[in-house]
């Protein structure tokens, strides 16, 4: 015998491929109803009618039919999901049918917005970000932090003396106080990062404007759609051209959507640029981190290996560490700025940030 909570489990499973079977009927119903192959539902009452009326009332005409069943992703949007490829049903087209010159996608109730996979939401938040041309304030609060970087050079906070195993240490102190202070820099820049993100007014319309035509991931092809038929089984329709963010239609749906993100610290594989300390342009991986422990330690390093103690105090020794220290930070920083500024991808990978992003999938069009 069953459970009843796999009786109430099978019926909502029923309920929904119903629903499913009856959204895709309709667009049948229509596509014929506008001279494409002949369809009559048995889950739409008079469905002739109510397609006859659909195509009437919004005075659609020209050839009707349905697009590919999938279409390939533009580079812009791929690059997202590397290493892997867009696949499933992140490449299903929005448009579901076509009449004349219009892609449309039909609403026949409350539908999801996209596939809801993780990297299709990140593809969508990143193409958004750029879009609101709020990048380069970013990178000039990133530059802020880098300047402000330099830490207190006040020698009486150490217990050090003057011999070559207290140098040692002291060294030692001088790499983690440069990287203590490059902590702060970057949770700094983690909370600017959200300040950003909140005072982008355009991110919830340039985000809802994707997710419903996607059109920078496929490219304005037939799978980006420009038009959304919103009706009932009854044939009562309205339509909605939408064709640019700015669309009336795109704002009432982003107040449905009201997507957010935050910023977390990843591992993840760090970003390619050209190496500043390779004067013959190689390239290598590198990090704010990774960077930064490279560049610190390899001064450190230098500077205790070829320190004077009988012509200069290990203070003086110290501050010398912190400044080479930093100035080979700014300077590397300047020649990364451009890099960063290439898109919100490639700052969040360099500064090891990934955005969360939440959003409501299912959606009252």
């Amino acid at each position: 015998m069953k459970t009843f909570k796999q009786f109430i489990n099978e019926q909502k499973e029923y309920l929904i491929m119903g629903d499913t079977k009856k959204a895709y009927d309709m667009e049948r119903v229509i596509v014929s109803a506008a001279g494409g192959e002949n369809f009559v539902s048995d889950l739409i009452p008079n469905s002739e009618k109510v397609g006859k009326k659909i195509i009437n009332d919004l005075k659609l005409t020209g050839k009707s039919y349905f697009p590919k069943n999938s279409y390939p992703a533009t580079d812009k949007w791929a690059k997202y999901f590397l290493p892997d490829k867009p696949k499933g049903s992140t490449l299903t087209p929005k448009t579901d049918f076509i009449i004349g010159n219009k892609k449309i996608s039909l609403k026949t109730g409350d539908a999801v917005l996209m596939s809801g996979e993780r990297k299709e939401a990140t593809a969508t938040f990143y193409n958004a970000m750029d879009n609101t041309k709020t990048l380069d304030d970013a990178v000039k609060r990133l530059k802020k932090h880098i300047d402000n970087m330099l830490p207190s050079t006040d020698m009486t906070k150490y217990n050090i003396k003057g011999n070559k195993t207290q140098l040692s240490k002291a060294g030692k102190f001088a790499e983690i106080e440069i990287l203590k202070k490059a902590d702060e820099a970057h949770k700094a820049f983690k909370k600017d990062m959200r300040d950003v993100f909140i005072n982008s007014e355009g991110f919830g319309r340039e985000f809802t404007f994707e997710a419903m035509t996607g059109k920078i991931k496929f490219g304005d092809n037939d799978g980006t759609a420009d038009h959304f038929l919103v009706t009932d089984y009854d044939g009562n329709a309205t339509l909605h051209k939408v064709t640019k963010s700015s669309d009336e239609y795109v704002s009432k749906i982003m107040k449905y959507v009201k997507p957010d993100a935050t910023f977390k610290t990843t591992q993840k594989v760090s970003a390619k640029l050209k190496s500043p300390s390779n004067k013959k342009g190689g390239t290598g991986y590198y990090t704010f981190w990774s960077a930064l422990k490279v560049g610190v330690k390899m001064i450190q390093e230098e500077e205790i290996k070829n320190a004077d103690l009988l012509n200069e105090s290990i203070f003086d020794i110290i501050k010398r560490t912190f400044k080479k220290a930093i100035n080979w930070i700014k300077s590397f920083f300047k020649k990364i700025y451009s890099f960063v500024s290439k898109s919100y991808k490639s700052l969040m990978e360099f500064m090891v940030l990934e955005p969360v992003v939440k959003y409501n999938n299912m959606v009252k069009w």
